[in-house]
Order: C-alpha cells, then sequence, then structure tokens
C-alpha cells in the first residue's frame, strides 16, 4: 500500500485569520487523504495554551500575560478595534454558515492532523506542557523533528 502524501505547515502566527488560513488548508489536505503536520512556533502557540501556570522570571510571566490563551481568543491581524473585530468577524461568518478558528481546529483534531509544539518557542516563552491542550497527536520537538517530516512533504507552508 502506497503511502500517503505529506503536507507540512509552520504556524509562526497567532492571528485569527492567518490561523483560520492556515487550518483552511491543513483540514483541505487532510480531506483529501493528506498526512497532516502542523508545527506552531512563537505566537501560534496561543491556538495550543489552555491555562497560564505562573513562572519565576517576570518576563515569562509577562508575555504570558500579553499573549492570548486559547483559540476561541486570538485576535485579528488588522482591524482588531480592542477585540470586537474578532466578534464581527465570527458574527460574520455564522451569517455565512461557514466555520471559525475555533471549529477548524477541532475539526483539524477530529482528523487527527499531527500537532507539533516548538520546544525552543516553549523554552523561551516559558510555557510549560502543562499549559498546552490535551491531544493524543500533540507532540513537543524541535525543528530538526518538523524538518525531517516537511522534506518528505508535496507541499509546505509558512503562515
Amino acid at each position: 500500500m502506497a503511502q500517503p502524501e505529506k503536507f507540512s505547515l509552520i504556524l509562526f502566527s497567532g492571528d485569527f485569520d492567518k490561523a483560520m488560513a492556515a487550518l483552511t488548508l491543513a483540514n483541505g489536505a487532510a480531506g483529501e487523504g493528506m498526512e497532516v503536520t502542523i508545527f506552531f512556533t512563537f505566537w501560534g502557540m496561543n491556538l495550543l495554551r489552555t491555562k497560564v501556570i505562573k513562572r519565576e522570571l517576570f518576563l515569562e510571566n509577562l508575555f504570558k500575560w500579553m499573549m492570548p490563551l486559547g483559540v476561541d481568543r486570538i485576535g485579528l491581524s488588522k482591524m482588531n478595534f480592542l477585540g470586537i473585530g474578532p466578534w464581527l468577524m465570527k458574527k460574520l461568518i455564522r451569517q455565512k454558515d461557514g466555520q471559525t478558528a475555533a471549529d477548524l481546529f477541532k475539526m483539524a483534531m477530529d482528523r487527527n492532523i499531527r500537532f507539533i509544539a516548538c520546544e525552543a518557542s516553549l523554552k523561551l516563552l516559558g510555557i510549560t506542557k502543562e499549559e498546552l491542550i490535551p491531544y493524543k497527536q500533540l507532540e513537543i520537538a524541535g525543528v530538526d523533528v518538523f524538518l525531517k517530516n516537511a522534506v518528505q512533504s508535496k507541499v509546505a507552508m509558512f503562515i
């Protein structure tokens, strides 16, 4: 039996609109039978966070406080308007019978899309494994693990 084609992407941004694009592409590829991997790094890590565990370093705690917690709280890259922008966007999406970033994120997990949380980003931002979503397809790894997978991919993207 032939191995499925692979699709790999790096999600660097934690913005609602960029997460929507990444998750739409990932779900589309998974829907076509591709093996999909998303490498979450820096602000993309916000989608994986569920809680905050206070750390010793002030700067780690400051970054955690400034970063949105989870896919339901991410803002728009443009026209965020102090949080009203994402609310308006979600309302428009619902009116058009579309799917929000949270819907697409859940679909990605239902489709067993592999998530890799960047080990270096976690360390830099002071985020622990206990602060991340409980998901059997989530692993913490370095860029080397992602790259080994990405070089075998039909498509690799950076968002």
